[in-house]
């Protein structure tokens, strides 16, 4: 019986000193990730509240989570081995005790300087727009928060459209337009993504190419093409070219007229989208040719912290043109602005003796549920997507160490 105890003993602390480790591990990755992912939503929150009161935005982002696990096992056997009266009943005791202690280091790096400038300041670009809307996101949701205006092409010039409840019936037709937009998206009649089209070179000579000539050709995506004389040879190559959002397949126009696109777009910074939705085509008899203008992180966020009471959006019925029926609610992002600390939120962070908070299931009217959730995840995607390497800027760390 004694040997049987001995042996348990020893098989006992042999596996518990082996599970203690990846048990401990898995655990402190999960809530690890977990507690990095609450602190980056609630610094978005936090800043929205800032920006209520038109404060300064301030973020910082978690560089590195360093965490040493010491893991300690211990056993032992205490009491007699000598002749007993009874062998089968020797007093013996068996010790056994474990301990994990953890030793992590945060460390943080405050987003100031040409980092700052970077991700916060600058206007977001297109490439942006087209990730999110492949991703699945209601392009009405993704151009509600990221888009400032529409600029339309008109004869007298452009007209903007500024997605401002205070600009009045330019922010409702901004707001009819979106809706639009997103009705032949639900239909599958838009078309959203880079415009593909050939560039070309011609090139007069006396002698054909050399072969390193067109080996050298064929390895930057170069073909060459030969005219019946072989005196005039043509350099092709494909492009993928500005984006584009439509009501067609530009792959059905010549490569001309998506020549033409590219260039129309080319004279417009990278931080505009070329929109065309042509008469003819579904969606056609609520035409659309100019560009949506987009925002910087930072205005997206003074966007929503404005909504809160300065300047509430407000319900937009669609336009009688657009017959597909899509979610409209009057908020892009509804923040509940509290004394206490509601019940049911998804996110909340204090701020000058208030709650600022976003509600699992919104009350607002008109607010479709799980809209605010989403539009707060791509609000997040967004700032993630302005990730640069922080190693690359000199900027201060801030080391904590439990």
């Amino acid at each position: 019986m004694n040997t049987l105890r001995v042996s348990t003993l020893l098989a006992l602390t042999l596996l518990l000193t082996g599970c203690l480790s990846p048990i401990a591990m898995h655990r402190a990755v999960i809530e690890y990730d977990r507690t990095v992912s609450y602190v980056e939503a609630d610094l978005l929150l936090l800043n929205i509240a800032r920006a209520r009161y038109h404060r300064p935005v301030h973020f910082t982002a978690v560089s590195s989570v360093a965490a040493t696990f010491d893991f300690r096992t211990s056993a032992g056997i205490s009491g007699g081995f000598g002749r007993a009266v009874d062998p089968d009943h020797r007093p013996l005791n068996l010790e056994y005790s474990a301990s994990v202690a953890e030793n992590p280091t945060i460390t943080i790096v405050p987003i100031t300087g040409e980092e700052f400038t970077k991700r916060v300041l600058r206007p977001l670009d297109e490439d942006k727009v087209d990730f999110l809307v492949r991703q699945g996101y209601d392009i009405n949701m993704v151009l509600r928060l990221m888009a400032r205006g529409i600029a339309i092409n008109e004869a007298g010039g452009p007209m903007v459209l500024f997605n401002q409840p205070s600009q009045g019936e330019g922010y409702r037709e901004f707001r009819r337009r979106l809706l639009h937009l997103a009705g032949l998206d639900t239909a599958r009649q838009l078309f959203v993504g880079p415009i593909l089209f050939e560039e070309s070179q011609t090139v007069r000579t006396n002698r054909p190419p050399n072969p390193d000539e067109v080996v050298a050709a064929l390895e930057k995506g170069f073909r060459w093409e030969s005219d019946s004389e072989g005196m005039v040879y043509t350099v092709r190559r494909k492009a993928v070219g500005r984006l584009l959002i439509a009501n067609y397949d530009p792959a059905r126009l010549s490569n001309e007229e998506r020549r033409a696109l590219h260039e129309q777009a080319q004279h417009a910074p990278t931080d505009s989208v070329l929109v065309d939705i042509r008469p003819g085509h579904p969606g056609g008899e609520y035409p659309l040719q100019g560009s949506i203008l987009l925002r910087s992180m930072n205005a997206i966020i003074g966007f929503v912290a404005r909504s809160i009471e300065e300047e509430p959006e407000m319900m937009v019925p669609p336009d009688p043109r657009t017959t597909v029926v899509v979610r409209n609610p009057a908020r892009t992002l509804e923040i509940e602005e509290s004394v206490s600390k509601p019940d049911d939120y998804e996110f909340s962070v204090p701020f000058d003796g208030r709650h600022y908070s976003i509600r699992k299931y919104p009350v607002s009217q008109g607010m479709v549920p799980s809209w605010n959730q989403e539009a707060f995840a791509v609000l997040s995607n967004l700032f993630q997507m302005t990730v640069t390497d922080l190693t690359k800027y000199p900027t201060p760390a801030i080391t904590i160490a439990k």
